[in-house]
């Protein structure tokens, strides 16, 4: 039942992982070279106000949201400035590449307004002369006899609504070209509204014209469908590539294992490395590897891939507290005792909190024990006794725990026996000599029936042999001391 509440609390915080949704994005000042703007306060639903930074990036985060669902812009702030392409951000829908999808583009305070009135000047000119043009060539065709009196009435009629509809929309105009950041679009497109700022109306739509929109439209769309056909193309090869690459994996797992059990360590390692070429981002590959790194003392390479599991978005808490423990392992191996007191204090704070979550949970208490000795060894090693002894002694405390409760267990029978050791021997380091003899003696008393139980394990066996041994030296030496 334990292991069960255990594992749907995993799942659930897995789900609440996967769920939250990280998107980045950048402030720009319009028209200025994409300038980055820090400082900008940005305000989105359903996520925490953020900050842009010295560069204009900025990161959201969605708890609740992932990718193709819609979020809405609340605020943009930055003293001074203005939110330039509102209609472009004011909705946005989360990708799936933490791309937000569009920059914030804002302007000095004044300037929109400034190149409102400008455009919309421009536009006057541009919509009246274009009116007296129209009503000119209707004059023309009276004169002509080319329209009668009523013919010429009613046309007039049409072009004068026309003019009036489009003067109402000047206002809506002139905020849209006023809105054009020059830094994102294309040459052409800058060109023609700049001869069109000019009141070269004519040759701005000439400018555009000259690219043939209506031939480029079909060329697009029939790309469009090229690239669609060779997608799915790629598609299926990628699926049976993906099919091949597992089958690939599966073998040099296999692979990996069998060199390992015939005793060919430098084989077995060539396979993991192929293995993280062909995918370094499967958990199960990464886990396995390092672990095989670490126990065959490849130090280099564990000591890289740790914490690369570390970060990975599918590592369970309890893995991080077993992948810091390893790179604590690892620095105690190349004799870095300062940094690894670091990794095993990291360890050691998830494994508590963990255990304080579910005090009855044995697999969090015995990494909690693990977690005291490791924290005693190393205090030891940097010559911190009196630390090392308060960690010893809840090692003890907790391994006596576990072997109460589980008292047909080899393994917490053991790991008592070592905790006795080691309460022993810093207890001989401070000089408590009546105490050390009683946590020797204790750690004589466990392998002699560990041994007893199992005389085929060598492993007891010398363990045993190591009693003997401590309990020896030490009446020896205790002998020797005065008093």
């Amino acid at each position: 039942m334990k292991n069960t509440a255990l594992t749907l609390l995993l799942f659930l915080v897995a789900l609440t992982l996967q769920a939250q949704k990280t998107q980045r994005s950048l402030v720009r000042e319009q028209n200025s070279g994409k300038k980055p703007v820090p400082g900008a306060q940005v305000v989105f639903s359903e996520a925490n106000p953020v900050i842009s930074d010295n560069d204009g990036l900025f990161t959201l985060n969605f708890p609740r949201k992932k990718a193709g669902e819609w979020v809405f812009l609340e605020d943009v702030q930055k003293s001074g400035y203005e939110l330039v392409n509102k209609k472009d951000i004011e909705q946005v829908k989360l990708s799936a590449d933490e791309r937000l999808g569009v920059d914030i583009i804002v302007a000095p305070a004044g300037k929109l307004d400034a190149a409102r009135r400008e455009y919309y000047d421009i536009s006057d000119k541009a919509l009246l002369a274009g009116f007296e043009r129209e009503k000119k060539a209707l004059r023309d065709k009276l004169q002509k006899a080319q329209l009668n009196q009523q013919e010429y009435e009613e046309k007039y009629e049409s072009i004068q609504k026309q003019y009036d509809q489009q003067q109402q929309q000047l206002n809506q105009l002139a905020d849209k070209f006023a809105r054009v950041n020059f830094d994102d679009v294309s040459p052409v497109y800058q060109e023609a509204l700049e001869l069109y700022k000019a009141g070269h109306i004519d040759q701005a739509i000439a400018k555009l014209e000259s690219i043939n929109p209506a031939k480029r439209t079909e060329e697009i769309i029939k790309e469009e469908k090229r690239i669609g056909e060779a997608q799915k193309e790629l598609d299926t090869q990628r699926a049976a590539l993906e099919t091949e690459k597992r089958q690939q994996i599966a073998n040099l797992k296999l692979l990996a294992d069998m060199y390992s059990a015939d005793f060919d360590p430098e084989k077995a390692e060539a396979q993991y490395d192929q293995l993280l070429r062909l995918d370094s981002t499967d958990f199960e590959i990464l886990w396995d590897a390092a672990w095989f790194y670490k126990e065959n003392h490849r130090y280099d390479k564990a000591l890289a891939w740790y914490p690369v599991i570390i970060k990975h978005p599918k590592t369970a808490v309890w893995q991080v507290a077993n992948a810091y423990g390893s790179l604590g392992e690892l620095h105690t191996a190349t004799g870095n005792f300062p940094t690894a007191l670091e990794d095993y204090t990291r360890s050691f704070s998830i494994y508590e909190k963990l255990h304080r979550g579910n005090p009855e949970e044995s697999f969090h208490k015995e990494n909690l024990a693990i977690s005291f000795e490791r924290l005693g060894s190393t205090h030891t090693a940097l010559g911190n006794k009196d630390q090392a002894l308060t960690f010893f002694e809840n090692f003890n405390k907790l391994e006596k725990e576990l072997y109460m409760a589980y008292p047909q267990s080899v393994d917490f029978k053991t790991r008592l026996a070592i905790s006795y050791e080691k309460l022993g021997s810093i207890h001989t380091a401070l000089g408590h000599l009546d105490q050390a003899l009683t946590f020797f003696e204790n750690f004589n008393t466990l392998e002699k029936e560990l041994y007893a139980a199992y005389p085929q394990n060598v492993d007891f066996k010398n363990g045993l042999a190591i009693s003997y041994w401590i309990l020896g030296r030490f009446y020896r030496e205790k002998k020797k001391r005065p008093g």
